[in-house]
C-alpha cells in the first residue's frame, strides 16, 4: 500500500533537505500538523528508503517520558559516544554528566550540553551524512528539546538533517519555533479517496468513500483506522455507517477495543511495555515472568500491528499506547509499575524505580515520597531539572504531612524554573503558595516567583518579586534576606533607566537601608557590595566612594568556589565602571570571564563577555572587543535570541555611520521590548561617538547629555563630552562635567582619569600656556593606561589646539601621531576627522589612507569567522567562540578565501580592514 498519496510537496522538502545534507550542508525541517496527519508516515518513509545512504538515529518522544529529562537526548547521541574524545574538555565533561560517566559538585550547563551535542554529532557526520528523526516532538522533555533546538540552529555545513514532526502544544514552550517549517494537513479528496480505497480489502461503495473522506477531513490515520473498524457490509454500502464516525478520542475507544479482544498475556504484555519509559526489550522480558507473560504473547499484538519489538518497543501510534495505558483498571497498572520497580532494582536504576514506585502508591506514603526526594537530588546533578522537578511534584503528591508537602512542591517549582518551563513551574508554584503558613515559606515563594519572572524576560518583574521575598524574610531570616538582596541588585541593573517605580536600583538600596545587618553577625561579601551599591543611590557617589573601593577588594579576594561569585563579580565590575576605574574593571571582568569559562556557565560568561569587551573598547583594543562582542551575540543567537549592541558600539567606532545609525534602532526597539534598560546609555554613547567623530559637536553632546552623571555607567565618556559642550558653545554644562570628573579623579586617581582631566582642564581653559601643559601632561598620563584610544585623542585634540593657535608644524606631528594610532586600532571615524585636520594644516595622507573599512561582502557570519582566524585562532577555537561545528566554520572560511581573494590566514590578518559585513 502506498501510503503517501497526494505528499508531492512533503517529499520535495524532505527530498531537498536530504540533499543539502549530501552536498555537506545542513537540513532542518519541522514537519507541523494534527494528530493522524501523517508526519509519523512521512518519517517512517525516509527510513524506509529515501535516505538509505545516511547513518539514521530516531527518536519517537511519548508524553510519559516528558518528564524524564534528557531521555531523547540519550537515545539520540548513545549510539555516537565513541566521539566523545573528539570534543573539548569542557564539553566533554558536561555530556558526561549527562550521561552518568563523570560526576561533578554542580550540575552541567546545559548550554555546554547543547554545544557538546552539536560537536558528537558533527563528528559521527565525518563518515556520511546523518539523519537525526524525532516524531511527536511536543512531547520532548525539556532538556532534550532545549538542546536539540540549539543544534538545529547552528547547522550549516554539516552533513545532517535533522526532521521533527510535532504537533502545536499552547501548555508548552515550544522549542522548535523560528526553524523550517512545513504544515502537514489532510489529505485532499481525490489523495484521501485513493488512501482510503487501498486501505480497504474488499468492495468501497463510492457513496461510502465520500462520506469517510468527509466525515474524516482527509485525515490520513482517521482513514486507515475507518477502513479497519468499519465491516466489509458498512465499506460496500450495504450496512449502515455508524455516526458519528470514530475520530479522535473515539480513535482510543477503537485501539482499547482493539487491545481488549488480544488473549490475557499480550494485553499483559501492551501494558507493561505502555508503562516502560524506557523501551527497553530487556525490562519486558524481565517484568515478564512475575506478571505471566512471555516472548510468545507478543505475537497477537504484532500480528495486528499494535507495536513491534526488535531493537526497542514501539507502538504503531501514540494513541495506542495511551489507550491501553489509561484504559486498564487502576488495579492493573499499580501491579505492573510494582513489578517494573523490581526490575528496575535488579539493574541498578536506582532513579527509575523509584519512578515506578512512586506510580505504584495509591495512598500517601512518606516512605517512597522520601525515596524520591533523594531520586530527585540525583537526577538534578546530572542535570535533569525536568526530572528532578516531576520526581518532587510525585513526592508532594504522596506526603500526608501539609506543610511537608508544601515545601516539595516549591522544590518542584523551582526546579521547573531552572528547567525552563515556566508554565509549569508556574503551576506548581500556585498550587505550593496556597500553603502560607509562616514568612520564611512566603518569602521562598516569591524568590521562586522571581525566577519564573526571569525566565519570561521580565527583569522589572523579577526585581518586585525578589525585594518582596527580602521583606518577608527579613524579620526571620535576615541572611538569606539579604543574600536575595544581591539577586535584586543584578537585576534592576538589567533593567537600569527602564525599571519602573518599586523596581529601581533606589528601590534595592531602600530596602537594604530597611533590613541591616543585625549586630554581631559576619558580613559577606555580599554584604559589603550591597551596602556599597546602596550608599550610591540613597548618599551620592561623594560619600560612596570610599564603600566603593571596599567592596570592589572584597570581591577581589572572594574564593572561586563561592555560590554567588558571579553575581558578586557582575556588580563589582558594575561599581568599577561607576569609579571611571578602567584598570579595575578590566581586572575582573576578565576574572568572570575566566570563572565562567571554567564552570562552564552561559549565562555568567554572557555577563563577562559584555564586561570584557566594554573593557577592551575603551582602551581601544578594536580588533579584542569586537571579537568578543562577536561571541557574545553568538551566543545569544544560539539561545534563539538577538543583541546588536556590541555591532553597534563597533560600526561607531569603526566610522561605518550608516550601519550604526540602523543598528541604534534595533537596540532600542530590543531595550524597550525585554525591559533591559542597561543598553541604552550604550547606545547614547554610541551616537555621541558618531557625532563626535564627525566633529557634529552640538548633536554630541546631546546624543549623551540625559544619561551622564555622577551614577552613570559611562564615565570614560566625561571627557569627550567636555569637549562637545566647550565646542559648541556650552560653556557652563562644559564646566559642570570637568567638576564632576574632577571629583571623579580625586576618588579614583588611575592614569586613564587623571589624563582625561587634564584634557579636559586644558579644553576648558582660556590661557594658552596653561592648555599647553595640561594637553602635554594628559598624553604623558595616557601613555600608562592599557590600549591606546584615551592617547590618540590627547594627541587628536592638542593637535587640532595647535593648529588653531597656528602653530601647523608642531600641529602635524601630534595629528600624524594621533592618526597613526587611530588608523591601527581601526578607528576610522576619527581617523577620518583627523586626515581633515591634516589637511588644514598643510599636510596630507596618501589617497584612501583614511577611508573607513569596507567590504560588505561578507556575511555577518563570515565576517566574525574571518576576524577571529585573522587573530590566528584555529577552526576549533573558533567553532568553540562562535558555537558552531568545526565543519561549519571550515565552510565559511572557503568563503571568506574566496571573497576576498586570499590564500592564507597571514594574508587574511593583511585584509583585516575588508572583514565587515554587508
Amino acid at each position: 500500500m502506498d501510503e503517501l498519496f497526494g505528499r508531492d510537496e512533503e517529499r520535495g522538502r524532505l527530498t531537498a533537505a536530504l540533499d543539502e545534507a549530501r552536498r555537506g550542508m545542513s537540513g532542518v525541517l519541522v514537519l507541523r500538523g494534527g494528530p493522524g496527519s501523517g508526519k509519523s508516515t512521512l518519517l517512517d518513509h525516509l527510513q524506509a528508503g529515501a535516505a538509505a545512504d545516511f547513518e539514521i538515529v530516531r527518536f519517537d518522544a511519548v508524553e510519559s517520558e516528558a518528564e524524564l529529562g534528557f531521555a531523547a537526548l540519550h537515545q539520540l547521541l548513545r549510539p555516537h559516544l565513541s566521539q566523545l574524545p573528539k570534543l573539548p574538555d569542557p564539553q566533554r565533561a558536561a555530556l558526561g554528566q549527562v550521561f552518568g560517566f563523570e560526576e561533578r559538585t554542580s550540575p552541567p550547563d546545559r548550554f555546554l550540553v547543547a554545544l557538546a551535542s552539536l560537536g558528537l554529532l558533527d563528528a559521527r557526520a565525518d563518515d556520511r551524512p546523518l539523519l537525526c528523526l524525532v516524531d511527536d516532538a511536543h512531547w520532548l522533555d525539556e532538556e532534550s528539546a532545549a538542546v536539540l533546538a540549539f543544534v538545529a540552529r547552528r547547522l550549516h555545513a554539516d552533513a545532517i538533517t535533522m526532521v521533527f514532526a510535532a504537533r502545536n502544544h499552547p501548555d508548552r514552550v515550544d522549542h522548535l519555533a523560528g526553524l523550517p517549517e512545513l504544515a502537514v494537513t489532510g489529505l485532499d479528496t481525490d489523495a484521501a479517496g485513493r488512501l482510503l480505497e487501498s486501505a480497504v480489502p474488499g468492495a468501497l461503495d463510492p457513496g461510502v468513500r465520500d462520506r469517510v473522506v468527509t466525515s474524516t477531513g482527509g485525515n490520513p490515520l482517521a482513514l486507515v483506522e475507518a477502513a479497519r473498524e468499519l465491516s466489509a457490509d458498512q465499506l460496500s454500502g450495504e450496512a449502515s455507517l455508524p455516526e458519528p464516525m470514530p475520530l479522535g478520542s473515539a480513535l482510543e475507544r477503537v485501539y482499547l477495543r482493539e487491545a481488549l479482544a488480544l488473549p490475557p498475556q499480550t494485553r499483559t504484555l501492551l501494558l507493561t511495555s505502555a508503562a516502560d519509559p524506557t523501551s527497553d526489550p530487556n525490562v519486558l522480558w524481565r517484568a515478564g515472568p512475575e506478571l505471566g507473560f512471555d516472548a510468545g504473547a507478543a505475537a497477537a499484538a504484532e500480528e495486528r500491528s499494535l507495536l513491534s519489538i526488535r531493537e526497542t518497543v514501539r507502538f504503531r501510534h501514540p494513541l495506542i499506547r495511551s489507550a491501553v495505558y489509561y484504559g486498564a483498571p487502576l488495579a492493573q497498572r499499580t501491579r505492573v509499575h510494582a513489578v517494573l520497580a523490581e526490575v528496575a532494582a535488579d539493574l541498578g536504576e536506582v532513579d527509575l524505580r523509584a519512578w515506578h514506585l512512586a506510580a505504584a502508591a495509591t495512598d500517601p506514603d512518606d516512605v517512597v515520597a522520601a525515596e524520591l526526594d533523594r531520586a530527585a537530588v540525583r537526577t538534578r546533578d546530572r542535570g535533569d531539572w525536568t526530572g528532578s522537578s516531576s520526581l518532587l511534584a510525585r513526592s508532594a503528591a504522596l506526603t500526608p504531612d501539609p506543610h511537608a508537602r508544601a515545601r516539595r512542591l516549591l522544590a518542584a517549582a523551582e526546579a521547573s524554573a531552572v528547567a525552563g518551563s515556566p508554565g509549569r513551574a508556574q503551576a506548581l508554584l500556585d498550587e505550593a503558595a496556597a500553603y502560607r503558613d509562616d514568612r520564611r515559606y512566603n518569602g521562598l515563594v516569591q524568590r521562586v516567583q522571581a525566577r519564573i519572572h526571569r525566565l519570561t524576560g521580565a527583569p522589572a518583574a523579577a526585581t518586585y518579586a525578589l525585594l518582596a521575598a527580602a521583606r518577608e524574610l527579613g524579620p526571620v531570616d535576615i541572611r538569606l534576606a539579604r543574600d536575595i538582596l544581591v539577586e535584586a541588585l543584578v537585576q534592576a541593573q538589567i533593567s537600569g533607566s527602564l525599571a519602573p517605580p518599586g523596581a529601581t536600583r533606589r528601590s534595592v538600596a531602600e530596602t537594604v537601608r530597611s533590613l541591616p545587618l543585625p549586630a554581631g553577625m559576619r558580613a559577606t561579601t555580599g554584604d559589603v557590595v550591597l551596602e556599597a551599591d546602596t550608599a550610591v543611590h540613597l548618599e551620592g557617589l561623594a560619600g560612596a566612594g570610599p564603600r566603593l573601593r571596599q567592596a570592589v577588594a572584597a570581591v577581589r579576594q572572594e574564593e572561586s568556589t563561592a555560590p554567588e561569585l558571579f553575581q558578586l563579580l557582575a556588580a563589582a565590575c558594575s561599581h568599577a565602571t561607576v569609579l571611571g576605574d578602567d584598570v579595575t574593571l578590566h581586572e575582573l571582568a576578565w576574572r568572570l570571564h575566566a570563572e565562567a569559562g571554567r564552570q562552564g556557565a552561559a549565562i555568567p560568561m554572557a555577563l563577562a563577555l559584555s564586561h570584557t569587551a566594554l573593557s577592551e573598547l575603551i582602551a581601544g583594543r578594536l580588533d579584542e572587543s569586537e571579537r568578543l562582542f562577536d561571541q557574545r551575540t553568538a551566543l545569544e543567537e544560539a539561545r534563539g535570541s538577538q543583541l546588536y549592541l556590541g555591532a553597534l558600539l563597533i560600526a561607531a567606532w569603526r566610522g561605518r555611520f550608516e550601519e550604526a545609525r540602523a543598528l541604534a534602532e534595533a537596540v532600542r526597539e530590543h531595550a524597550d521590548r525585554t525591559g533591559q534598560g542597561y543598553q541604552l546609555v550604550f547606545l547614547d554613547y554610541a551616537r555621541c561617538v558618531v557625532e563626535l567623530s564627525q566633529s557634529r559637536y552640538e548633536e554630541a553632546y546631546l546624543s549623551l547629555a540625559g544619561q551622564i552623571g555622577e551614577l552613570c555607567q559611562a564615565k570614560f565618556a566625561l571627557a569627550d563630552m567636555v569637549e562637545a559642550a566647550t565646542r559648541s558653545g556650552r560653556q557652563d554644562e562644559a564646566l559642570g562635567l570637568l567638576e564632576l570628573l574632577t571629583r571623579l579623579a580625586e576618588r579614583t586617581p588611575v592614569p586613564g582619569l587623571l589624563g582625561d582631566l587634564a584634557r579636559a582642564r586644558a579644553l576648558t581653559t582660556a590661557d594658552p600656556s596653561s592648555a599647553e601643559k595640561l594637553y602635554v601632561q594628559a598624553i604623558r598620563h595616557h601613555e600608562d593606561v592599557r590600549g591606546p584610544l584615551r592617547r590618540a585623542r590627547s594627541h587628536q585634540l592638542y593637535g587640532e589646539w595647535l593648529r588653531r593657535e597656528r602653530r601647523t608644524r608642531d600641529a602635524r606631528h601630534e595629528l600624524r601621531t594621533a592618526h597613526e594610532l587611530f588608523d591601527a586600532m581601526g578607528a576610522q571615524g576619527f581617523a577620518a576627522r583627523t586626515a581633515q585636520e591634516l589637511s588644514a594644516a598643510g599636510d596630507s595622507l596618501p589617497a584612501g589612507a583614511h577611508a573607513p573599512s569596507g567590504g560588505g561582502e561578507l556575511t555577518p557570519q563570515e565576517a566574525r569567522v574571518a576576524r577571529l582566524a585573522a587573530g590566528g585562532a584555529t577552526n576549533g577555537e573558533i567553532a568553540a567562540q562562535l558555537f558552531l561545528s568545526v565543519h561549519t566554520v571550515d565552510y565559511h572560511l572557503r568563503k571568506v578565501f574566496r571573497k576576498l581573494d586570499v590564500h592564507s590566514r597571514r594574508e587574511l590578518a593583511a585584509r583585516r580592514d575588508r572583514l565587515t559585513s554587508a
